[in-house]
């Protein structure tokens, strides 16, 4: 049985039948009378249906079904019975009206009813006055537990919605990671593939030196792979610029680095390493470069990186890639800056010196 069907059974009407005997039991020290008995049996045979349809029905019925229970205690209020256990019945069921307010008048209005029909036929206080507080009771608490799981509901929504988000920003966190890992160690696989097929003739020796190259490119692409899918992706920036040179290197294309690596925060070196793998691979596919430049830069509250091509430049068409690198600086707080410069192209990169 689930938590809903739970729910619908203890909350159902059919539990709450179990007050209705209660009418009878004045009877037992002072028998109706012949009229009161009729009526009385003619009442619930009224309440029962009513009750049950009324109680699983839309506000505008539930509240004519609620009317319809409390004006039958009411009329019946002068014939012995325990008249009073109708309008906790309709206390009950107007507990669930939304909004609040209508089901608080409501419960209110019962009361007042009930009350003011036990002052006139001039019954003792100790005859309604116990059914007029049940009725508040019973209407409150209803409309207590609903408001609770109302509430409850939204709380499991929210959390829902929080899972879900979650998986989708941990699935484009995958993507961003394995779009670059895999883009540069095929790229370099392709290189040192088409360099070690050129050498293969004339120089047997080099050729096994890049094919040795090549596997462990894969091996590193491999375990790279494997990091990225565990959420450890993200080398430190030491490495990637080593790797960024000898990419470059395979590719036939100078590079440059400048600036001061250990003045920037490790916590910073790890995005930006990120964005540097991603912006030399792109150097190399796409910018038909001879050279490249990497600036590293850091200031009292920023690090970054700059690389600089003198190949082909813009226009700009922001891919999988360039979208991936602004995505992750943004998680951590940082910019992304993509401009032509000469006829190559700028990539600059900034996060926080205390970017996680």
């Amino acid at each position: 049985m689930t938590v809903a069907s739970r729910r619908s059974w203890i909350e159902g009407p059919l539990p709450w039948l179990a007050y209705l005997p209660f009418y009878a039991m004045p009877w037992f020290w002072r028998a109706p009378d012949e009229t009161g008995l009729i009526l009385s049996v003619a009442g619930i045979a009224l309440f029962l249906p009513v009750y049950l349809l009324g109680y699983s029905a839309g506000q505008r019925m539930r509240t004519v079904a609620a009317a319809i229970i409390l004006t039958i205690g009411l009329a019946l209020a002068p014939f012995g019975g325990s008249w009073t256990v109708f309008p906790i019945y309709a206390a009950a069921m107007v507990g669930y009206l939304q909004p609040p307010r209508r089901a608080i008048v409501a419960i209110l209005t019962i009361a007042i009813l009930t009350s003011g029909v036990g002052i006139a036929l001039g019954q003792m206080t100790l005859w309604w006055l116990p059914g007029v507080l049940l009725s508040m009771m019973t209407g409150f608490g209803t409309f207590s537990r609903e408001a609770f799981y109302k509430r409850t509901q939204a709380l499991l929504a929210s959390q829902e919605e929080v899972r879900r988000l979650a998986g989708t920003a941990e699935r484009e966190r995958m993507a961003r990671d394995l779009h670059d890992v895999i883009g540069r160690t095929l790229t370099l696989i392709v290189l040192r593939a088409d360099l070690a097929a050129k050498l293969a003739t004339p120089d047997a020796a080099a050729a096994k030196a890049e094919m040795r190259a090549v596997a462990d490119i894969a091996r590193t692409g491999l375990s790279d792979v494997r990091a990225a899918l565990s959420g450890t992706a993200g080398g430190s920036l030491g490495h990637e610029l080593d790797m960024s040179r000898d990419a470059l290197k395979a590719a036939g294309i100078a590079a440059t680095v400048t600036g001061d690596l250990h003045a920037i925060p490790p916590d910073a070196g790890a995005v930006l390493a990120m964005t540097l793998r991603e912006a030399v691979t792109n150097v190399i596919r796409h910018a038909g470069a001879g050279t490249c430049r990497i600036d590293l830069t850091t200031d009292d509250t920023t690090a970054g990186v700059r690389i600089v091509d003198d190949g082909c430049g813009g226009p700009f068409r922001e891919g999988h890639g360039l979208t991936g690198m602004r995505q992750r600086l943004a998680a951590a707080g940082g910019t992304l800056n993509v401009a032509q410069q000469g006829s190559g192209t700028c990539v600059t990169a900034r996060v926080s010196a205390g970017a996680a």
